[in-house]
């Protein structure tokens, strides 16, 4: 009969015997036959960008974030020898929104700055055409743009400022170019006579429309007449013309101008046929004689050999001079001396003698 412990003693005696009988044989092997049996170890794992679960578990240190990988580029330099030259790649720059929009703002606050204050894009003088008795010095003076922004022309208001500080304008165009170019074309009256009063010289053109001499020289060769008084129903501005000065003035204060005339407001003073008539006495008038107009008498002339001749208004201008020249034969052959022709009224024509 065997016992319980007996049976444990044994089972642990052939466990004891099975261990040592396996370490007798690993002590037994050759080395070439562990070399076999040796397990070579797995090869690393490249891992070129990590998954967003490792990434938030296992973040990268900062140092190693912040490294950049520059790469080589070889370039053959003798394929026969085989020589190569080895040259680093430029490192790869990532651009953000807010670095873009930075960039632009101070790109463009920058541009705005140059074209501001660059010299290239400020007028020089305006360039105006179709000029006769307004010069481009009179016109630049009295727009004050000279040296402004091209930015800030305003064609418009030119325009309206042309108009209303030359009323001898009737109609101007003003075109902006870049970079510094402003053309201004004006239409102007065309004067066909002078007409003094009161101490001003006006210029008068073919329809009766009058305004300021600038210019001595554009009083030219036209006719004058020396008037006493204004014509019948005719009411010239009794304030002082607006002059450059005032012009300049108002551009820098920005007061409005108390003397300037409306846009285009000449003054009409004449009638048509009135200049018509003028026109025909001035061209029939004895040489040096001076044409003048007597609101009582009308139109005449004063003539060189000392007498005073009146037509009257201007109706049947040529027949009065007809008259005038009949009375003048008259008077030829006599010793006296007339001071005063007149033909106001052809039915009724008289002259009055020295005494």
């Amino acid at each position: 009969m065997q016992l319980p412990f007996q049976k444990t003693t044994r089972r642990s005696d052939e466990i004891r015997r099975r261990r040592e009988k396996k370490s007798r044989a690993g002590q037994n092997s050759s080395p070439l036959h562990k070399r076999k049996l040796v397990t070579p170890a797995p090869p690393p794992v490249m891992v070129r960008k990590p998954l967003a679960s490792t990434a938030s578990t296992q973040p990268r240190p900062a140092a190693r974030r912040q490294q950049k990988i520059h790469r080589l580029h070889n370039f053959r330099l003798n394929p026969a020898q085989g020589a190569e030259i080895s040259l680093p790649a430029l490192p790869r720059i990532s651009l953000n929104w807010r670095f873009v929009s930075s960039a632009l703002a101070f790109l463009l606050g920058f541009t705005l700055y140059q074209l501001w204050n660059s010299p290239g894009y400020r007028v020089d003088a305006a360039q105006v055409s179709d000029l006769q008795y307004v010069t481009s010095s009179d016109i630049n003076m009295a727009l004050g743009i000279v040296g402004q922004p091209i930015f800030t022309i305003d064609p418009p208001q030119i325009q309206a400022d042309l108009l209303a500080a030359f009323p001898e304008l009737t109609a101007a165009e003003v075109q902006v170019e870049f970079p510094n170019t402003v053309a201004i074309t004006v239409t102007g009256r065309l004067p066909v006579m002078v007409w003094q009063q009161d101490g001003k010289s006006y210029l008068v053109d073919k329809d009766g429309w009058t305004f300021p001499v600038r210019h001595e020289t554009a009083t030219g060769n036209l006719p004058v007449v020396e008037a006493t008084g204004k014509p019948p129903g005719v009411t010239l501005p009794d304030r002082p013309e607006t002059s450059i000065q005032d012009l300049i003035d108002s551009k820098v204060t920005g007061k409005p101008l108390p003397t300037a005339l409306a846009p285009t407001q000449a003054n009409l003073l004449l009638s048509t046929s009135m200049v018509k008539s003028i026109l025909l006495v001035a061209d029939q008038a004895p040489a040096g004689a001076r044409l003048i107009y007597d609101p009582a008498h009308g139109l005449g002339w004063k003539d060189r050999r000392g007498w005073d001749v009146y037509l009257g208004n201007e109706q049947e201008i040529e027949i009065k001079l007809s008259i005038y020249r009949s009375i003048l034969d008259s008077l030829k052959g006599s010793e006296n001396r007339p001071v005063m022709i007149s033909v106001e009224y052809v039915h009724a024509p008289y002259y009055r003698l020295e005494q």
